[in-house]
């Protein structure tokens, strides 16, 4: 069977990604819809590889500019509407939802109540709307798979397991470019050094929040909304040479470790071809290489944001939302060079003591939640 792909996110790391993944896998795998942002010259050429019959672009600008480049004619759209048309393309029965920030998460939840099986990698929507997401994957009768390296590790170590057996789960940090610095440095920390990641290739925001650990601190609660375990069962281990990349713990003290390269096209393969596991673009993990493994705990008081986003999590409703959209706010401030690397973390902390959380019932209260967050945090950091 030939699974037919959406790729939301087309032009970002994980999209090009995927699409060498599907490159692999010709007999297996088919795009039949392409979103992306303002990289039009990527997207030309992706558009052009590939051949989808629907792209969705930025603008009505973009639209245009995309259609005098192409050598054939696919139906092109636009904004938020053509990014939910991707992912509820008649002929995808796989999106691939991999939109950063929050703006991913109505195309998610809208391609889970489908009934596709979704490939997560925009964790924001499992984070900002955990709750939803489940629901649409209960009503629609699909599938949720996370791309994120962690979290298909624990999917892989999970199968079949009961949860009254699991004792723990342990996410992997590698600790970013700041693992060893004191904390005086820490605060004085550049844009360059923040970015300046020692083992993963990514985007500048998922860079950003590697350097804060607040990455980490988000997969926690990505973690929680997967696999059903709360706060008390959720744990993180800095481990810098990124080979393990989740550890699963059981009621009689053993563990189980997920070893593999740190290339994302292995969980991106996984969750497309789940469960078949077959030869990729990606070379089986050497064995024979010299190399040393080595864990320590995470510095919270070095690294605060992976502590406030275990406090959301406990907190729950739209505590996570709101946690979630002051960081965004305040790492696309610091990018700009308009807030310091130390005050991400007072931003967040102090949007989460402003923004009251409350239960969680719909994706507008969510959505609401999102903007007065991000009203705050962007009022804050002006100040």
């Amino acid at each position: 069977m030939t699974r037919k792909v959406a790729i939301l996110g087309s032009t970002g790391s994980i999209g090009c990604s995927a699409l060498e993944v599907v490159r692999a896998h010709p007999d297996r795998l088919a795009v039949v819809a392409l979103a992306a942002g303002r990289n039009r010259d990527r997207l030309r050429e992706q558009c052009e590889a590939f051949r989808p019959r629907l792209v969705s672009v930025a603008t009505d600008e973009d639209a245009i500019w995309l259609k005098g480049q192409l050598s054939f004619q696919p139906e092109i759209v636009f904004g938020a509407e053509g990014l939910m048309a991707c992912a509820l393309h008649g002929d995808a029965d796989t999106v691939l939802a991999a939109v950063v920030g929050a703006i991913g998460l109505p195309s998610t939840e809208a391609a889970l109540r489908a009934g596709k099986r979704v490939c997560v990698a925009n964790k924001e929507s499992l984070v900002v709307g955990g709750a939803l997401m489940r629901r649409a994957l209960e009503a629609g009768g699909g599938e949720l798979l996370p791309v994120d390296s962690e979290h298909a590790a624990l999917h892989q170590l999970l199968a079949g397991r009961a949860t009254a057996d699991i004792a723990e789960l342990r996410l992997t940090a590698s600790g970013g470019p700041f693992r060893d610095w004191p904390l005086e440095k820490i605060r004085a920390a550049t844009k360059s050094e923040a970015l300046n990641h020692p083992t993963w290739k990514m985007g500048p925001k998922i860079t950003i929040d590697s350097a804060t650990l607040m990455n980490k601190g988000l997969e926690v609660i990505e973690a929680s909304v997967l696999f059903g375990l709360g706060a008390d069962r959720i744990a993180v281990t800095v481990h810098p040479q990124s080979q393990v990349h989740a550890m699963v713990g059981f009621a009689d003290g053993t563990y189980q470790l997920q070893v593999c390269a740190n290339d994302m096209k292995l969980p991106i393969q996984y969750c497309l071809l789940h469960p078949d596991k077959v030869p990729g673009p990606v070379p089986p993990y050497d064995w024979e290489a010299s190399r040393a493994w080595t864990f320590e705990a995470p510095d919270l008081a070095r690294f605060p944001l992976l502590g406030l986003a275990f406090d959301a999590l406990r907190a729950g409703g739209t505590a996570p939302a709101i946690l979630n959209a002051a960081n965004e706010v305040a790492v696309a401030f610091f990018l700009e060079g308009r807030l310091g690397f130390w005050d991400i973390q007072a931003c967040v902390r102090e949007t989460l003591n402003a923004v009251p959380s409350e239960p969680m019932l719909d994706l507008p209260q969510v959505l609401d939640a999102d903007r007065r967050a991000r009203a705050f945090a962007e009022t804050w950091a002006s100040a």
